[in-house]
């Protein structure tokens, strides 16, 4: 059977289903210890993760202990001549993750794991060394919806520059270049991601450009928010367990108390249970306190992403209150370009009409309508007034010289009708007349 389905070609505003795309992001050591408990499923995990397929996920680079790389890139400043110490909250290591097009992941899919994994591991490498910087961790997941691979590099290139600083725009596009030449090696059909800016020009919609838009901030909050929760709820349950074990240890501790006399064995046990209840205090208030930051780390998260959120629509305000300016100030152009051209024609049909005129005594023109030319542009209507003066003055001093040229004309006609005048040179005026009446038919 014939398939009469028109075939269709993607549409250059919408982003590409048959591409690769990386995507970077700096992290400091907070967020960057939550991450690679998020990498390698290290503790309780958002619900979105599939924990029936954990194990499928596979490791490739394992991070090495994030204070060794915070202490090598102070180095790498030291180096570079910088003096300050590092802020806090300075990044440690960038992250990214590289992610498929619904087109590209089926292609990929079909490749062996073993394949897979080299593809992963190569663009992880050269996207590092486009950088200058080191690659720390590589692991792909396959317990979510789509397989991608997760990759950690060091926060600070080999000048000592934070990527942050160092990453240009063209950097972040040659990053999407190279992820296609990349995975072409081991998949021909995978492609590069549409350009944002190919896209805008293709009519795409401003905020479906973003690199994190709205919408995505809409579907990646709850599982970020999932995710600090889920830590949380397991800090809470640690917590309720520690304090059943402090009860039990004071119940221990106040039976011992409440005797009068001890034995040895006794006086030994109670020291034991005092010293234990002490320990466990402690732990549980350092335990305590590390929920109360994840909490506040939650609470800071959210609104990070409430003002990223504010952010992304102020820049699709700004970016829709832009066009609609060039918008007006494209029609505000064509408007004036109409009105100019309107007045110049009504100078033009009016001197052919007749109707424009030129006083050589008070040196005014006048014209039959004055609307189009007072509708012109400012700048452009007084350019417009210059050509009709010029017009009327050629038309004025045309009509003069023909009606001098009838006179002139009738006097030799006058002169002709004299019987003195030998036919030759008769003959001779006669032409001179016809040819000058047939060089204008209103003369005569």
């Amino acid at each position: 059977m014939t398939n009469t389905k028109p075939k269709t070609r993607p549409d250059a505003k919408d982003s590409n289903p048959n591409a690769v795309s990386v995507r970077i992001e700096p992290k400091p050591m907070s967020k960057a210890k939550f991450q690679r408990r998020h990498d390698f499923r290290i503790g309780a995990q958002p619900a979105y993760v599939d924990g029936d397929r954990t194990h499928l996920n596979r490791h490739l680079m394992v991070l090495r202990p994030l204070p060794d790389i915070q202490r090598e890139n102070e180095v790498l400043r030291m180096r570079a001549g910088r003096t300050r110490r590092m802020k806090l909250n300075a990044a440690v290591v960038t992250v990214g993750v590289i992610t498929f097009g619904h087109k590209a992941q089926d292609v990929f899919n079909r490749l062996p794991d073993e394949a897979q994994d080299r593809a992963f591991t190569e663009l992880a490498h050269e996207v590092a060394a486009l950088l200058s910087t080191s690659l720390e961790a590589l692991v792909v997941h396959l317990d979510e919806t789509a397989i991608h691979a997760h990759f950690t590099m060091r926060a600070y290139n080999d000048d000592g520059e934070p990527l942050s600083d160092a990453t240009k725009l063209s950097d972040l596009s040659k990053i999407q270049g190279l992820a296609a030449e990349v995975m072409q090696r081991y998949a021909p059909e995978i492609q590069r991601g549409n350009k944002k800016k190919d896209r805008l020009k293709a009519g795409a919609d401003y905020p479906d450009t973003l690199h994190r838009t709205v919408k995505q901030l809409h579907e990646d909050l709850p599982q970020e928010k999932a995710a600090l929760e889920a830590e949380i709820a397991a800090k809470e349950e640690e917590i309720n367990e520690q304090k059943a074990s402090v009860e039990k240890t004071k119940r221990h501790l106040a039976k011992l108390e409440m005797k009068t006399e001890l034995t040895e064995r006794e006086i030994k046990r109670k020291e034991t249970y005092r010293q234990r209840l002490e320990k466990k205090q402690a732990q549980m208030a350092e335990e305590i306190e590390a929920l109360e930051a994840r909490q506040v780390r939650l609470a800071a998260t959210l609104a990070f992403e409430a003002e990223a959120i504010e952010k992304e629509k102020n820049a699709v305000r700004a970016e829709r209150k832009h066009a609609q300016e060039q918008a007006a100030a494209a029609r505000r152009a064509k408007d004036s370009y109409e009105a100019g051209v309107t007045a110049i024609e009504t100078v033009l049909s009016e001197a052919e009409n007749e109707t424009l005129s030129y006083e050589p005594e008070t040196g005014q023109t006048t014209m039959q309508d004055l609307k189009p030319m007072k509708a012109a542009p400012p700048k452009l209507r007084t350019q417009i007034v210059r050509l009709a003066k010029r017009l009327a003055f050629v038309e004025s001093n045309l009509f003069a010289r023909i009606f001098r040229l009838d006179e002139h004309i009738s006097t030799v006609r006058a002169f002709l009708t004299r019987h003195d005048i030998d036919p030759e040179t008769r003959q001779t005026a006669q032409n001179i007349v016809r040819d000058v009446e047939g060089d204008d038919p209103s003369l005569g």
